[in-house]
């Protein structure tokens, strides 16, 4: 966001205003955008940047990226009939294409320096000697200890970006980010990773701030995933007993100090698309103990099953949590849970992806449209052995239904009915027993002026940041 630039930005209203382009003109079919480029604008490295590069990044994120398909798998083509016109001629409409074309999703990539053949994922340039298109250029990329960035002098915005540069300090301990930032030494956080009460404490820090607004587009909620291929998770009754066990409220109250919104299904609060119009499951253990004894699990010598549940060490602020207030909470009603955490990252997706798993506590994002963070779990043709995919093994065909149906209504009206339908059609199902949101924060300094109004928060680009003199 800060070494790439896109064709668009998004406000805090999930609105795509002028960036690269400096406008656009959409088709009465929808089926086509053109967009106007900064006249002038270039790379870090003084080349122009063209309706070429804008093509090459599209076929780029088009093929590599994990979303490449979902956002834009509907784009048939390119047309550059000059250097500062792109026209996206494409097969089906694409409501969420404006969304997709911010620098997190598609960065505006140099053609000159990646399209010379060699394998785009492996480019010795993506990590040494980039070149970008955005506000700061990489001096220093180091990245077990940090990234320097200096002012691009040849930014195609006038007199941006303010800052001399910014220096990205890898901390990846909370506490130790936190200290920091209470001496002084951090004078800002992004996705801080902090407990509630790590955040208390900050608040009392003169001159230092904390706020959760700028994550609406990301979007990340948890859930407790069940693999459906097994049993006894494919059975509804057991599914809607653990839903009546688990108690959100509760969790989002003692673990997160009252400050995480309860999640209700599978689109954010913050989404555009959100409704809380959906089935509930109340905390009710007698319920629960019949809905078990209806499926053919009685108590047995203070027994009824027991199940593995996986704890990635990847949020182990929020996770690790969790996990304990399940095994805790099922245990009530005689389920036994074993929790195995993953001694690292790669150990997680290989039990994920190989669906090798019978339960996990797990998160994901959003992302501004649903299209590009949310029907990745719910369709069938996405039970790949992926990470972040349908790994549960969830098909449905009225949901799919839902899915191809939203994914090309223009209307707005219809689209949100659709959605509502669609999340009222998941929590019914009980795809996913959905937890409190993250509690996800940026903290930062008095001096620390003009940060990104926008959906994407510390995700956006920081060409209007500026230091106040202490």
């Amino acid at each position: 966001m800060q070494i790439f630039a896109g064709l668009v930005l998004v406000d805090d209203k999930f609105q795509a205003t002028p960036y690269l382009a400096t406008r656009w003109e959409k088709s009465a079919d929808g089926l086509s955008y053109t967009f106007h480029l900064v006249d002038g604008a270039t790379f870090h490295d003084g080349k122009p940047i063209t309706s070429e590069d804008v093509a090459f990044s599209l076929d780029v994120v088009q093929k590599n990226h994990p979303f490449g398909q979902a956002m834009f798998g509907n784009v048939d083509k390119v047309e550059t009939p000059d250097a500062r016109t792109a026209v996206f001629r494409l097969s089906k409409p694409i409501p969420g294409l404006l969304l997709s074309l911010q620098p997190l999703l598609m960065p505006i990539l140099p053609k000159h320096v990646l399209g010379d053949g060699q394998d785009i994922k492996k480019h010795p340039r993506n990590m040494d000697q980039v070149i970008g298109s955005g506000p700061f250029k990489v001096v220093e990329n180091n990245p077990a200890q940090q990234l320097v960035l200096a002012r691009n002098e040849q930014f195609f915005i006038k007199d941006r970006p303010l800052l001399d540069g910014i220096t990205y300090q890898m901390v990846k301990d909370p506490l130790s980010r936190m200290l920091m930032l209470e001496k002084g030494e951090l004078d800002y956080a992004g996705f801080s990773g902090m407990r509630p009460k790590d955040v208390e404490r900050l608040e009392k820090v003169p001159g230092m701030s904390v706020t959760t607004s700028g994550y609406e587009a990301i979007g990340y909620i948890h859930y407790l995933e069940l693999n459906l291929r097994k049993k006894p998770f494919d059975d509804i009754r057991v599914r809607q007993a653990l839903a009546h066990t688990i108690d959100p409220a509760f969790i989002a109250k003692v673990l997160f100090a009252g400050r995480a919104a309860v999640g209700t299904g599978p689109l954010h609060t913050g989404n555009p698309y959100y409704t809380n119009d959906v089935p509930r499951y109340p905390a009710d253990l007698k319920k629960a103990a019949a809905l078990l004894d209806e499926a053919g699990y009685p108590l047995k010598n203070g027994e009824r099953f027991g199940f593995t549940l996986d704890v990635g060490q990847w949020a182990p602020q929020t996770h690790d949590p969790i996990a304990e207030y399940l095994r805790a909470q099922l245990g009530k009603v005689g389920i036994k849970v074993e929790l195995r955490r993953a001694p690292d990252f790669g150990t997680w997706v290989s039990r994920v992806s190989s669906f090798e798993y019978e339960a996990k506590v797990n998160g994901s994002f959003n992302y501004p449209d649903p299209v590009i963070g949310v029907h990745r779990h719910f369709s069938c043709a996405n039970i790949r052995n992926v990470i972040w995919a349908n790994t549960q093994g969830y098909c449905d065909k009225t949901t799919d239904a839902l899915l191809d149906q939203a994914a090309i209504e223009t209307d707005e009206t219809r689209r949100k009915g659709l959605y509502a339908d669609l999340q009222k059609k998941i929590v019914s199902d009980l795809v996913f027993i959905y937890l409190p949101e993250e509690f996800t924060t940026t903290a930062y300094g008095s001096k620390v002026q003009g940060l990104p109004n926008s959906a994407f928060g510390p995700l956006s680009p920081m060409h209007e940041v500026w230091l106040k003199a202490n």
